[in-house]
């Protein structure tokens, strides 16, 4: 029990240290130096759309390009199923099987039909405008 908390302790002091000093690069990176005052054009004075948010954001220590938000959003219950919108009569779904994610469990949802559990989790159609079809 105490080799394990000292080897916590050790693994908590080391991505704190790790944390900092990626922080300084960062900060290095953007140095206030401005070319107008006769120094060089930094990345981020020189940086402009999507690039400078983003060089922006690493400033904060956020990631503006999160693409794995989803994998933290709630997984649907038989309560509170997770909401499908089409435009369609139908969606097909698919989800995880959750012992395996390698296996995709799919099922196909109906305008009206009550919830339906796919997989491990809990959906339901709903209906929305547009999509026009031939």
């Amino acid at each position: 029990d105490t080799l394990t908390r000292g080897f916590a302790r050790d693994m908590l002091r080391r991505a704190v240290i790790s944390s900092t000093r990626a922080r300084a690069r960062v900060e290095a990176l953007f140095a206030t130096t401005r070319a107008s005052s006769g120094g060089v054009v930094t990345n981020l004075e020189n940086a402009t759309g999507l690039y400078k948010a983003e060089l922006e954001g690493r400033l904060k220590g956020e990631d503006v390009f999160d693409h794995h938000a989803f994998l933290r959003s709630p997984t649907g219950t038989k309560e509170a199923p997770c909401v499908v919108e089409s435009t369609m009569e139908y969606r097909v779904v698919g989800a995880p099987d959750p012992d395996d994610d390698s296996i995709i469990h799919w099922g196909r949802l109906e305008e009206g039909a009550p919830a339906m559990k796919i997989g491990n989790e809990w959906f339901i159609h709903k209906r929305v405008g547009g999509g026009h079809h031939h």
